[in-house]
């Protein structure tokens, strides 16, 4: 009988023990491998973004290209006099006479531009293909052309040239 009320006081405090000393302990180590679960979580992340940052490294020169591109192309502010260095620039490397140009207030989104200009069917075509091959991107939001008896064109062509945004 002594036997059996020493094993039931051994099992009862087994079971005291186990409420009241390894089951907080297991909550314990449970938090603790949570936040080891995320603090290799954010290891991972950061060990991706060094390896972005090496194959940026790496690929410097061709990462640098491609910004300078996107940069003409797609540039952050108006930049409205080098607008209209860019017309006169490809206007006259085209042959075309530019009779007017009308650079309106930048809208956020796109500087309008208003062209006025003639030439013969060759320097116009060459023109317009200078604008539609430009680096800097440019919508065409109208077209007038005429043309008189010497077979000299005038055109009006309404642009909105394209930037990031901001003033």
């Amino acid at each position: 009988m002594k036997k059996r009320r020493y094993g039931l006081i051994l099992l009862l405090l087994a079971i005291f023990g186990w409420f009241a000393g390894v089951r907080p302990q297991m909550k314990v180590f449970e938090t603790r491998s949570l936040d080891h679960k995320i603090k290799l979580e954010e290891v991972r992340s950061y060990d991706q973004r060094l390896k972005d940052i090496e194959l940026i490294k790496a690929q410097g020169e061709a990462v640098q290209q491609n910004l300078r591109a996107l940069y003409l192309a797609l540039p952050r502010s108006a930049q409205v006099p080098e607008v209209l260095v860019m017309i006169e620039s490809m206007a006259s490397a085209s042959g075309v006479v530019l009779s007017g140009a009308t650079v309106g207030n930048p809208n956020g989104k796109e500087v309008p531009v208003t062209l006025s200009f003639s030439g013969n069917l060759a320097s116009v075509t060459q023109f317009l293909d200078t604008i539609y091959n430009n680096i800097r991107t440019a919508s065409v939001k109208s077209q007038t052309l005429s043309s008189d008896s010497a077979g000299v064109l005038t055109m009006s062509l309404q642009l909105g040239l394209v930037y990031q945004g901001g003033p």
